[in-house]
């Protein structure tokens, strides 16, 4: 009879980080105990709302023959990796994470009005050079404390159009989706991103 290991099922909250540093080949993106990434200027994306989902789809084209009904092999053509997280922090100093588009400043403008004349401000329109960056998705071991599933893209770009509703009833949140990109510079079947689990 085959046995059930509860510890092998993953129940827990993702934390996005942004601008992680990218290990070397064959290495894994280092965390503390607590789950933060040590090194670079890694970026905490902020509050989240449901899941953080982590795609990863390899693209693959049967191969037919007319001797034959169904394919008689398969051949991976592309792939597709992506992470995509509904935010809840608004604040535009987060929101400058992902709006691609756009140059984020703050300042002081005399003509608002007085006790308000601070301001931050993400202005946006133009062609823009699109800012490439690397993610990971964090989320701590129900069954091991200290320990956490990680999952990383090397180099990704937000991909998602931002949309912010304003409304009385609920609080506004908006859809990001990180699209991994291939470094043809790291060896092959490491050159996008990777999972790991602390064991």
């Amino acid at each position: 009879m085959p046995n059930v290991d509860a510890t092998k099922i993953h129940q827990g909250p993702g934390k996005l980080w942004l601008s992680v540093s990218v290990p070397t080949s064959g290495n894994r993106l280092i965390i503390n105990a607590t789950g933060d990434p040590t090194a670079g200027t890694p970026i905490f994306a902020g509050a989240t709302e449901g899941a953080a989902t982590v795609l990863l789809a390899p693209k693959l084209e049967p191969i037919a023959a007319d001797q034959v009904a169904g394919p008689i092999d398969v051949v991976m053509t592309g792939e597709a990796a992506s992470i995509e997280v509904t935010m809840k922090e608004s604040d535009l100093a987060k929101l400058k994470n992902f709006v691609v588009h756009g140059s984020f400043s703050s300042g002081t403008d005399t003509g608002l009005p007085a006790g308000s004349q601070s301001y931050e401000e993400i202005a946006f329109g133009g062609v823009m050079t699109i800012p490439k960056t690397s993610v990971a998705v964090i989320s701590p071991r129900r069954d091991a404390a200290g320990k956490f599933v990680v999952s990383q893209l090397y180099q990704a770009y937000q991909a998602e159009a931002i949309q912010l509703p304003f409304q009385r009833g609920k609080e506004t949140t908006y859809k990001v989706k990180f699209e991994g990109l291939a470094d043809p510079a790291r060896a092959a079947g490491d050159q996008v991103g990777k999972i790991y689990r602390q064991t």
